[in-house]
């Protein structure tokens, strides 16, 4: 029986973590012996995992936590302060190296250099999230299998990547699956000495699945009898929500009954929820928190909004083309192709004016009839790599 290892960050409730839950879906489990390692072992999707995959926690990045993440002077001056003065010096020199080459490849290889490689052999390794400074890092340098490859779930150029180790670690990927035909277009133009490898794979969803999910879920309960718009995902910068309560104040202002919901939770939810106490719309904004099945206010709200800065894929969006209310989304990568067979599907700039416009519009066109999504991707595209 062949062996996959898929390296994830953790299983929190988010797109690349539902992303691997579909993408396992579609993998025999009888014919292949899955593993997936985490470099958290945590997060509300771990038991959504399939009884039969393996699960590892790579504890090696935790350990180094602050050396990775913390400003490298920081560490320094805490190495000085415990008089660990070889340390501070090697540590120098690799603040120093980073500086003036832009590539982090060199300091992941010393704060690992004592890290030993995985103990199973495998056929296929994944990087899942890539590109990721270290999970690619681990899968190429610290984990043997005959084939690897990565995943790419975001717009590389809207993220600060590291160009000069991704340029180095994915000279030994097989296979660059890209979530989007746009995410791939703009991956190989900033990397064009890989576009033999990229090929285009969706992410993985099941309309009968989310379907049958919204009968069993949560909806609004609120007795609100006005219109309803949800957004879903992960409260922060990229997400845009701080332009989608900008937007209700548009809407409220030009005489709408409305309320936004928001399912999720996240760095900037306060800063949210300060936003919607300083317009005075308080009472129109819900926080939903965090929500595992999400799928029952998908199918009972009355516009879905999609307002992220930028995306490589976007899952939720997916999900919410299962349905068939109106959506909107702003122009991120991704929103065209998965929006443009939707006839009540808008896709729209980036600005609250642009939005609010988005959902009075949306809210005209109301649900379309015999809604039937795009059945993405075929597994085959992986397992090939395993021939």
């Amino acid at each position: 029986m062949k062996r996959i290892f898929f390296l994830i960050h953790s299983m929190n409730v988010g797109g690349v973590e539902k992303a691997l839950i579909g993408l396992l879906s579609l993998i025999p489990l009888d014919k292949y012996e899955v593993h997936v390692g985490l470099l958290n072992k945590n997060g509300g999707f771990l038991d959504c995992l399939p009884k039969e995959v393996i699960v590892h926690e790579i504890k090696c990045y935790a350990d180094n936590w602050r050396l990775i993440n913390d400003p490298p002077l920081r560490n320094i001056k805490m190495m000085l302060s415990k008089r660990q003065l070889v340390e501070a010096i090697v540590h120098f020199f690799l603040y120093l190296q980073i500086k003036l080459t832009s590539n982090r490849y060199w300091f992941y290889k010393f704060i690992l250099r004592k890290e030993d490689c995985f103990p199973i052999d495998f056929d296929l390794a994944v990087s899942f999230a890539g590109p990721s400074q270290s999970m690619d890092y681990y899968i190429c340098k610290k984990v043997k299998a005959n084939k690897k490859c990565c995943w790419i779930h975001f717009d590389v150029s809207k993220y600060g990547i590291d160009k000069k180790m991704t340029a180095i670690l994915y000279q030994r990927f097989d296979g660059i699956f890209i979530v989007s035909e746009e995410g791939k277009d703009i991956f190989d133009k900033m990397f064009p000495q890989f576009a033999a490898k990229t090929e285009v794979f969706h992410n993985v969803v099941s309309q009968e699945n989310v379907l049958s999910l919204a009968e069993v879920g949560p909806s609004f309960d609120d007795g609100f009898y006005g219109k309803r718009i949800l957004t879903v995902g992960r409260f922060s910068e990229e997400k845009g929500q701080q332009v989608a309560i900008v937007a209700l104040k548009l809407l409220l202002d030009k005489g709408y009954a409305l309320r936004w919901y928001f399912v999720g939770d996240g760095n900037h939810r306060d800063s949210c929820e300060q936003l919607a106490e300083e317009y005075g719309i308080r009472e129109h904004v819900v926080f939903l928190g965090t929500q595992i099945n999400p799928y029952g206010y998908m199918k009972d709200c009355d516009v879905y909004v999609q307002p992220s800065r930028h995306e490589g894929f976007c899952i939720t969006l997916a999900e919410a083309l299962c349905f068939n209310n109106p959506i909107v989304a702003t122009s991120f990568t991704g929103a065209n192709e998965q929006l443009q067979h939707r006839d009540n599907g808008l896709v729209v700039g980036m600005s609250a004016g642009d939005i609010s416009k988005g959902v009075i519009d949306a809210l005209r066109k109301g649900p379309c009839c015999n809604n039937q999504i795009q059945s993405y991707s075929d597994v085959t595209k992986l397992l090939e790599l395993l021939s």
